[in-house]
């Protein structure tokens, strides 16, 4: 018992890292049926360990790619594959070439090889082996494998139908011996004699924990019980950064207060725990796997995150569709009913975590390629720090139903009478004037962001930063502050400084306004812009000289709620046209045409109101729309019915982009990214939904893209993303492969690969800030360099300084330290 202990020590906790068993060194290969390439290397030096996760009782079987020398862990995107452990797993010894490893089986249909090198004896694997098994039998028991005997354990081999296992594991017998050979390399405190009194406190009984659980509810939301399900619950404890067990059965219901409005309660037979709103910044999770709901808390004081373990899957499957129909009927305020079975089962899937998408497109690059192009660019940053319409018809009927004395010194050059002019022009002009010094000072403030930023000095004054348009000409970017425009230049070290500003937006008739809207146009030649207070109008500045010279009365009856261009990179063209939005009517804006300047071949309205928020275009010009209902329709072209209309989760969609080829779309919710791959499944000529209507049975399913609950603890507020955009790349068509967003004060990257890889939405990269960060989005042509816009100050950050997420990045900051 003793030797177990000491192994459970070791494997299971007492060590500050996770991964503290491990086999240090082998090849890992994937097997996949029916692939090219049947076997493929996927690390050639790697390691093999055990990780425990946050949710007690589960574990990972985590492969590590082992750093080349010189490489930073940061700016590799693939550097390890991890696999939940349970008996569905069927860890097995196998030999390849002669030399011994470990073969086991994915969720999918991948089997994987990891095969060590001479370093690891028989013993070490047998151990290793045994560990593999005792974590699947705690992840069916959900209690420590130490209280488990020898029948319980061969029970858990049975069930999987292994023979080589269960073999193995009637056959290892460990002892002291086995174990320091095992472990003795990894274990940085030798085994000392055990003083008696150290035993006798050991042998004591086990305090209770304590924890720091909100306020118990004064009362519990009363009415129809609509669901409910037994189970565990955990709260996240934010020290340790574990989940630690608050009650061993609980009873979650779910609670309908009134029409389409529902409640949560989570009470024991001792006390009540929460009872709370069922609505979005509950940042909610299910897990298939786990059996499990993680979702967040708020209190007047601080963020919490629970996560509820359901007693067996019955219980997981009521709790999950019930949850989501609650979700669905409070964010929609109709029946859950009327949507339609596959619309039902498309919402379901994406409330779930570990959801499959479609495989990654054949035209992207090995994995290898890939850690190549990495390793160049990190190199490079290093050495030089630069460089059918019928069918579409009967779906959407389904849908139908400042004064210049407070200026700011980020803006306080002086204003060019004839336009933009650029600092070295001020400079010049200022030197003849009696307000130069001043002038120049508040130039050199503004240009010395402490990260490649720019006006990190900003004034006191009462504008704000609130827009950003990014440019593929000359290098520049855009900032809307109050009624004045800041423009930056990039410079060839991915940095960015302040250049100049247009110190008054007035319309041709000299009525000053704040734009609304800003959108780079014909060869970034012109910005169009909007004034909320004039949503018929649209206005063209020309840059040249610094003003507006168009006003556009797009149409006397329907007000533009977003414009977009009319293909992915129209901006690179001198297309005069774009595309607009009504809140019922998508069309083409000609502001050539007289009078009405919708181009009445080329728009489509709808009976009833769609509550249109957002548009994005592919390089072909096919159009996604977003709506304030949650929906996301797919045109083919201007002027015809959507091909494809994709049902609403609930929650407005913010913004939404798409790639170049139209084959993914991120659309922006408040707490969570949407992933939708639109390739049609089972088509041969590789068409998407944008091309035809999908199979009513055969919806995409939609990857979720959020933070994780425990994370929202540690940055102690809810989640309220910016419009997520990808990085744009006009000379690779679908090369499009980084996400980046923000929420907060903090700026988060997904990669594409990652995501679409291993089908998850949580493994992100994120860097905080000082202050709110307003808008942001990744220089023009590349991903390697992201522009952050703050409230006072612009900033250019490099994709390789953000990181995998820790408390000690988490954690909101004051004046550069931890709170």
């Amino acid at each position: 018992m003793y030797a177990l202990r000491s192994l459970s020590k070791l494997v299971w906790g007492a060590n500050e890292s996770a991964e503290t068993f491990k086999l240090a060194s082998g090849v890992l290969y994937e097997e996949r049926a029916g692939a090219k390439v049947a076997r493929k290397c996927i690390y050639k030096d790697s390691e093999l360990c055990i990780r425990k996760t946050s949710t007690p009782y589960q574990y990972q079987l985590v492969a590590i790619r082992a750093l080349e020398e010189g490489e930073d862990l940061s700016d590799s995107l693939d550097d390890e594959r991890s696999f939940l452990i349970g008996v569905e797993l069927k860890f097995t010894p196998t030999t390849f070439e002669g030399a011994h490893g470990f073969r086991w089986n994915d969720v999918g249909e991948s089997t994987y090889e990891f095969i060590a090198d001479e370093s690891a004896t028989k013993s070490v694997r047998e151990a290793f082996a045994m560990a593999v098994a005792r974590c699947a039998w705690e992840r069916k028991h959900r209690r420590e494998y130490t209280e488990a005997d020898a029948g319980e354990v061969k029970e858990i081999m049975d069930r999987a139908e292994d023979e080589e296992l269960e073999r193995l594991l009637d056959s290892v017998k460990l002892d002291d011996a086995d174990i320091e050979a095992a472990v003795g390399p990894m274990s940085p405190v030798k085994p000392q004699p055990v003083d008696p009194e150290v035993a006798a406190a050991a042998a004591a009984p086990i305090a209770p924990l304590t924890f720091d659980l909100p306020t118990e509810p004064a009362e519990m939301a009363d009415g129809e019980i609509t669901v409910s399900a037994l189970g565990e619950l955990y709260m996240f404890d934010a020290p340790s950064g574990e989940f630690v067990q608050v009650a061993k059965e609980v009873a979650l219901t779910v609670v309908e207060v009134g029409k389409y409005e529902y409640c949560m309660n989570v009470a024991s037979n001792d006390r009540s725990f929460t009872s709370q709103v069922i609505e979005p910044e509950m940042n909610a999770v299910f897990n298939h796997d786990h059996g499990s709901l993680i979702w967040n808390y708020f209190d007047q004081n601080r963020a919490y995150s629970f996560s509820m373990v359901t007693v067996d899957e019955k219980h997981y499957e009521a709790l999950h569709q019930g949850m989501t129909r609650a979700a669905y009927e409070t964010l929609n305020q109709e029946s859950w009913n009327k949507a339609t079975v596959a619309s039902q089962d498309y919402i379901l899937d994406a409330y779930e975590e570990d959801v499959d998408m479609l495989p990654e497109p054949e035209m992207w690059t090995s994995d290898e390629e890939d850690e190549e192009y990495e390793e160049e660019e990190v190199e490079e940053d290093e050495e030089s720090d630069e460089e059918e319409d019928e069918e579409s018809d009967e779906e959407e009927d389904e849908d139908e139903e400042s004064d210049e004395d407070e200026i700011d010194k980020i803006f306080s050059r002086a204003p060019g009478s004839q336009g933009v002019k650029t600092s070295r022009e001020v400079e010049t002009e200022s030197e003849s004037e009696s307000e130069s010094e001043s002038e120049d000072e508040s130039e050199s403030e503004g240009e010395s962001g402490t990260e490649s930023g720019a006006g990190a000095d900003a004034g006191s004054g009462a504008a704000k930063n609130s827009k950003l348009a990014v440019g593929y000409k000359h290098g520049r970017s855009f900032v809307v502050r109050g009624s004045r425009i800041g423009v930056f230049r990039h410079t060839d070290g991915d940095e960015i400084v302040f250049d100049t500003s247009i110190n008054h937006v007035d319309d041709t008739r000299g009525r000053e306004f704040t734009p609304s809207t800003m959108m780079l146009h014909e060869q970034d030649s012109a910005l169009v812009l909007q004034d909320a207070q004039r949503p018929n109008e649209l206005f063209k500045m020309d840059l040249e000289y610094g003003k507006v010279v168009e006003e556009w009365r797009v149409h006397e009856d329907v007000p533009t709620v977003a414009v977009a261009p009319t293909t992915k990179y129209a901006q690179m063209t001198g297309d005069r046209t774009l595309v607009g939005l009504s809140h019922n009517m998508l069309y083409r804006i000609d502001p050539r045409l007289r009078d009405n300047m919708i181009v009445q071949d080329q728009q489509q309205a709808y009976v009833t109101k769609s509550h249109f928020t957002t548009a994005a275009a592919t390089e072909s010009g096919a159009v996604a729309v977003g709506s304030a209902k949650g929906e996301i329709r797919l045109f083919d072209r201007l002027g015809v019915r959507a091909k494809t209309v994709l049902p609403a989760l609930g929650e407005p969609i913010l913004g939404i982009d798409v790639t170049s080829d139209g084959r993914y779309v991120v659309a922006t919710c408040k707490t969570y990214l949407l992933l939708v791959d639109t390739k049609l499944p089972d088509d041969a000529n590789g068409r998407t939904g944008f091309m035809k209507a999908f199979p009513q049975a055969q919806k995409p399913a939609p990857k979720r893209l959020q933070l994780k609950p425990e994370h929202v603890v540690y940055m102690g507020a809810p989640i309220a993303f910016t419009p997520a955009k990808f990085n744009q790349a006009p000379d690779a068509q679908g090369s499009e492969k980084t996400i980046v967003t923000s929420t907060g004060p903090f700026v988060v990257t997904w990669n594409l690969r990652r995501v679409l890889g291993t089908g998850r939405g949580d493994a992100y990269h994120i860097k905080q800030y000082q202050d709110t960060v307003v808008a942001d989005n990744f220089r023009f042509g590349q991903d390697r360099s992201i522009v952050v816009t703050l409230p006072n100050d612009v900033q250019s950050v490099k994709r390789s300084q953000l990181a995998k997420p820790t408390r000690e990045s988490l954690m909101i900051r004051s004046s550069g330290s931890l709170l």
